[in-house]
């Protein structure tokens, strides 16, 4: 294969950089127009306001560069050998000779040798680079100086709204985020829930086996074994408080400190009394009616031919949920309840003001003529439908659908709490009864063959202490009962028992006298101090035991001990003894 000669090599050289040269022109000047219309969009679009600045992202400046390679590669022109050629002529002042060298090479002629040999011995004196240049510096220039002016106008020029499109298009755009961020937040409590209701169901068997192992285990008592039911008895008792502080928790402590006939006097606070009666109870029959009547409200709605029949629906809706927001707040005390009926609540008002921006884009466009022939709303000024109306709609009603079927399971795990709690406690308190049964030497658990619940051993109990007397010994009238105490005293006895000062400190010195004391051998500022410092105690005792978290079972011990101080009044002192003093 012969090598092309010099003169051909040189064409081949400047052409390939005149093709260079010619593109870089083209992407140049198409950058410019590109950049010029991108420049006059951001100024119809800011000062017009047809878009809100959330939607002004930089995301479309990419589409500059790709403006101006698609521009370039349509109106590009190829470069040929006549080009090339023309350039070589033009730069080495050859008087055609390389022009006549391209166009005469297929024509016949006895003179082509010649025109080929005085091309190739001009062809080494030629550089390419020099034929065709490449200068670079002044469109880099001018191409930074018109980013700069696009930056600048993007920087400076500000966001008009002469047709209230951008105040209505940011409104939707941000009811839009705080509709997902609220469905998230509902399927992400969901989840929880799923895991505590199975955490729940757990915790509901051992609670039943507890109570099933505490009946066996009073059947088998004996009145003359009171040590070994005592051993039993503190056992059972251990495990239930361990179940009674996993089940624990402070609301639903205090729903059911509630008190259910705290709010009469209208029809509202008695279903609101009937609901809490019910909770406490561990049933969840009416405010399970109340969430279904409400979604089938909901779903009346949705399916409601006009806007009038539309909006009373949602104001039904409204109140019901509203009316389940305040029992959880104020009632029930469930923080997770309250949440979810708040979020249901939030998602109505996002579809209520989405509905009616759409009737008052539809009004607009009916008045100008320019609505669609299908007369549906939801659309502009223009008659084009609002950018994520129908997608906001939809998210909305999800939103709330999820937010209402929420507020059913955290209704069902509030009830199931409330239940085991109440079941715990009358466990524990069974098993007080019983433990002072035993005391007493009375416990016998064939007495409660038949039994079947804690419930019929609570009452047997019960009944059996009824016929208690006041010391806690049974009553008889038979022979060989017990004799009244004899508090007589026939060899002059005197009680001499000393009463000190109750104080948070430690007692210092205390006096003993052999007369009876009275109010005037008190300082009177002691006697207020003694006096302020039992009222403290007395009322710290309901706040110490919520604190702790007390079980139900030491509970009534705790505030007997506490209410054997005195108040106000200066405690009853033994004749020939004073109260201490520091």
């Amino acid at each position: 294969m012969s090598q092309p000669s010099p003169a051909f090599q040189l064409l081949h050289h400047v052409g390939r950089r005149l093709l260079l040269a010619r593109a870089a022109r083209a992407l140049h000047i198409w950058s410019l127009i590109a950049m010029t219309l991108a420049a006059v969009a951001v100024l119809v679009v800011r000062l017009a306001g047809l878009l809100p600045p959330e939607q002004q992202s930089g995301w479309w400046l990419l589409a500059i560069p790709a403006a101006a390679g698609l521009g370039a590669g349509l109106f590009f022109r190829r470069v040929d050998r006549t080009a090339a050629a023309r350039a070589v002529d033009q730069f080495a002042r050859t008087d055609d000779l390389f022009l006549t060298l391209v166009t005469l090479q297929n024509s016949a002629g006895q003179y082509q040798p010649l025109v080929e040999q005085s091309a190739v011995g001009v062809a080494p004196r030629i550089v390419p680079r020099q034929v065709v240049p490449f200068r670079a510096r002044r469109p880099l220039g001018i191409q930074a100086v018109a980013v700069s002016a696009l930056a600048l106008l993007l920087v400076l020029v500000p966001t008009l709204d002469p047709f209230g499109r951008v105040e209505a298009a940011t409104k939707v755009q941000q009811q839009k985020k705080q509709v997902e961020q609220l469905l998230k937040s509902v399927r992400t409590r969901d989840e929880q829930v799923s895991r505590e209701v199975q955490a729940a169901a757990e915790r509901q068997q051992k609670i039943d086996a507890q109570t099933k192992e505490l009946m066996a285990a009073l059947r088998k008592m004996k009145p003359v074994e009171q040590r070994p039911n005592s051993q039993v008895l503190d056992s059972q008792r251990q495990n239930l408080n361990q179940l009674w502080k996993q089940a624990s928790s402070e609301q639903v402590r205090e729903m059911l400190s509630q008190n259910s006939e705290s709010m009469t006097g209208s029809q509202r606070g008695q279903k609101m009394n009937e609901w809490l009666k019910e909770l406490q109870d561990g049933r969840t029959d009416s405010l399970q009616k109340e969430l279904e009547k409400a979604q089938e409200t909901l779903k009346s709605m949705l399916n409601a031919d006009s806007a009038e029949e539309r909006k009373k629906l949602a104001s039904e809706l409204k109140k019901q949920l509203q009316d389940l927001k305040k029992f959880s707040s104020q009632k029930a005390g469930s923080k997770e309840l309250e949440k979810s009926l708040d979020q249901a609540l939030k998602a109505l008002e996002a579809m209520q003001q989405n509905q009616s921006g759409k009737q008052r884009d539809g009004e607009k466009s009916g008045e100008q003529g320019e609505q669609n022939e299908s007369g549906e709303p939801g659309e502009g000024e223009s008659g084009e439908p609002r950018s994520g109306d129908g997608e906001l709609s939809e998210q909305a009603r999800q939103a709330l659908e999820e937010s209402l079927k929420l507020s059913k399971k955290e209704l069902q795990e509030l009830a199931r709490a409330a239940g085991d709690m109440k079941q715990l406690e009358e466990a524990l308190k069974t098993l007080q009864q019983a433990e002072k049964l035993n005391q007493q030497g009375q416990m016998d658990g064939e007495e409660c063959e038949g039994c079947q619940t804690l419930a019929d051993y609570a009452e047997k109990f019960r009944k059996k202490m009824g016929g208690m007397g006041q010391n806690g010994q049974a009553e008889r009238n038979e022979p060989g009962g017990m004799m009244p105490e004899d508090a007589s005293d026939p060899e002059g006895y005197k009680n001499e028992k000393s009463r000190s000062q109750i104080q948070a400190g430690k007692v210092l010195m205390s006096i003993k006298t052999r007369e009876s004391a009275t109010e005037k051998d008190f300082d009177p500022e002691d006697l207020r101090k003694y006096e302020n410092t039992v009222q403290q105690l007395k009322a710290g005792v309901d706040a110490a035991i919520e604190a702790e978290e007390i079980p139900p079972g030491y509970v009534d011990s705790i505030r007997q001990y506490f209410d054997k101080f005195g108040g106000s009044e200066l405690p009853a002192a033994a004749p020939g003894t004073a109260p201490a003093k520091p």
